[in-house]
């Protein structure tokens, strides 16, 4: 994935390579807790198994799990960043392991799930850190030598300034470019906010004769990277096919969305919420010149422009929906589901402000060093110069670990 354009003549290949972050997945994997099967079935071998046992897969993925054996595809317990056993955190204590009630998206009662309150934060604090909550950057100043010298920033309601050495910004695909096309900063490539990018995620959704109760266990039990082979089925990247567990707003929103039932005819068919479970892909997005983001003449309530996104598949992203979703059909077909529907959509915000070998090709270096201000550096989804296939969390995680071991050695030096 990380040579894609190399190995399909589409896409952008990546300034740095899959062996430039192991370790730091490595690391990773260890800190916040995975569960998952070790070894893991596909790609490269890893330096380490996952740390905990995987979870248990639920309804949706057992049946998900026949589907596939009758036509032949390979799959594994999904590896997660939920602990599947009570897990020693350093600098938090002793985290509990998961329940499996399934609410995930809606946050962890337990703190099973390797969010950031429980993880990082409590480390970041032990160390020195002071996290300033309810606080929104608006603005940078700089210095004669066009390096930042302050961020200024609100919180409740007042203008606040931070001086600084050096500045990491790490507000996400659409905050981060939308702060520097406000600052006309670090845009001599002409590429902040170019080259939008979410993964292909379609879902098909079916009722079953058998209970599943689609809100018990976490909502991807089960995986299979089969199709992650790019430029084997037709179209460059690939994607990875997983169970879904879902709550029940959740699943009324899909299935009004993707149907059109509403009223009475919703309320009648949600009634067989507890028969349904769900399969879905995800899939690599290329980058494109028409997928970007902007400024809108629209302004929120501080009075800055909010950011207009500009988004739609490309003719390789349509090839992947297509092959997924008979996939996904035959998968489905194989398993006696009824009253299937499919919904179109795609899932994470990536790009925006990407790596690149130069001031012309890309926003920031493999360091995640602004090109155009040297102190200025990016850490985030929006560095991202191709999608790649799997969600994005912790290769985020890994880039920022890797930026900031690069940072501290340039330092040093």
């Amino acid at each position: 994935n990380f040579k894609i354009k190399t190995t399909s003549g589409k896409g952008k290949d990546w300034p740095l390579s899959y062996e430039d972050l192991e370790s730091y997945y490595d690391e990773i994997e260890q800190f916040i807790g995975v569960s998952g099967p070790t070894p893991y079935p596909w790609g490269p071998s890893r330096n380490s198994g996952y740390p905990l046992p995987p979870l248990p897969i639920n309804a949706a993925a057992q049946i998900m799990q026949k589907g596939c054996e009758k036509i032949g595809i390979k799959t594994a317990a999904g590896p997660n960043a939920i602990i599947s056993q009570d897990y020693d955190q350093e600098q938090n204590g002793t985290r509990k392991a998961c329940t499996n009630r399934g609410f995930c998206q809606a946050g962890c009662s337990v703190g099973a799930k390797g969010s950031t309150d429980v993880t990082y934060l409590p480390l970041a604090i032990h160390h020195g850190a002071e996290i300033r909550t309810e606080s929104f950057a608006v603005e940078f100043t700089l210095n004669e030598n066009k390096t930042i010298k302050s961020v200024i920033y609100f919180k409740d309601g007042e203008r606040q300034e931070q001086f600084c050495k050096n500045v990491f910004l790490c507000a996400g695909a659409i905050e981060t470019p939308r702060l520097l096309l406000m600052n006309n900063l670090s845009n001599s490539s002409g590429l902040v906010g170019k080259n939008f990018m979410a993964h292909v995620s379609t879902q098909l959704w079916g009722e079953f004769e058998e209970l599943t109760h689609p809100y018990k266990g976490v909502p991807a039990t089960l995986i299979s990277e089969d199709m992650n082979i790019t430029g084997t089925h037709g179209f460059a990247g690939g994607y990875i096919l997983q169970s879904i567990g879902v709550m029940p707003i959740t699943y009324v929103s899909q299935l009004a969305r993707a149907t059109g039932v509403w009223g009475k005819a919703l309320k009648k068919k949600i009634q067989n919420y507890n028969h349904v479970a769900g399969i879905n892909i995800h899939g690599e997005c290329l980058p494109y010149e028409t997928n970007y983001l902007e400024l809108s003449e629209e302004k929120d309530e501080l009075g800055l422009p909010k950011p207009r996104i500009h988004f739609s598949n490309g003719e390789n992203e349509k090839k992947m929906i297509a092959h997924g979703t008979k996939v996904m059909e035959q998968i489905w077909d194989e398993t006696g589901a009824k009253n299937t529907f499919i919904v179109h959509r795609n899932a994470h915000i990536i790009g925006t402000c990407g790596m690149g070998t130069n001031a012309k090709n890309g926003v920031v270096n493999s360091d995640g060093q602004s090109f155009d201000v040297p102190n200025l550096y990016i850490s985030d989804n929006s560095i991202f110069p191709g999608s790649l296939s799997a969600n994005p969390a912790l290769t985020i995680m890994a880039l920022s670990l890797r930026i900031a071991d690069q940072f501290l050695n340039n330092r040093s030096n």
